[in-house]
């Protein structure tokens, strides 16, 4: 397995992944406008089967996570883990004083996974996404990383 940086080419691979693991997946147009200087995206790839990816953003001094999924086929193997860690080695190289990513409130095993790797909660923003039931809160996670300038 190898993870390496995502190119416009793999959105139809990421849009396969991403519309069987969320109920509310992110669009090809989504996935498009997280193409840029400030973004780095990250596939973890079995050969050329893409099974999972990130996308996070860099702006001044901290970094955020916007999207982590893994291929449904193979969830439950670690391979979020690895592609947190691998997010977190990105943000550190990129001198971030700072990671952060918003969660469902109801997403318990990913709240447990960014707790794992080291992330707190630092608040909640009420009502943020949609649900099956109207709206969900979303819980703001932070993980201080040190840096030298």
């Amino acid at each position: 397995m190898l993870i390496k940086p995502l190119t416009l080419s793999d959105i139809p691979a990421l849009l396969a992944i991403e519309t069987v693991a969320n109920r509310y997946p992110w669009t090809d147009g989504v996935f498009k406008s997280c193409f840029g200087s400030q973004y780095f995206n990250f596939g973890l790839f079995d050969d050329d089967q893409l099974l999972g990816f990130y996308f996070g953003q860099f702006i001044a001094i901290e970094s955020q996570l916007f999207n982590i999924c893994v291929s449904a086929k193979v969830q439950g193997k670690g391979l979020g883990g690895k592609l947190l860690a691998h997010f977190i080695t990105q943000s550190e190289q990129r001198n971030a004083a700072e990671a952060w990513l918003e969660v469902r409130a109801s997403n318990q095993s990913a709240i447990h996974l960014y707790q794992k790797h080291g992330f707190i909660e630092a608040g909640c923003r009420p009502n943020y996404y949609s649900s099956a039931t109207g709206k969900e809160d979303a819980i703001m996670m932070c993980l201080p990383l040190s840096f030298t300038n």
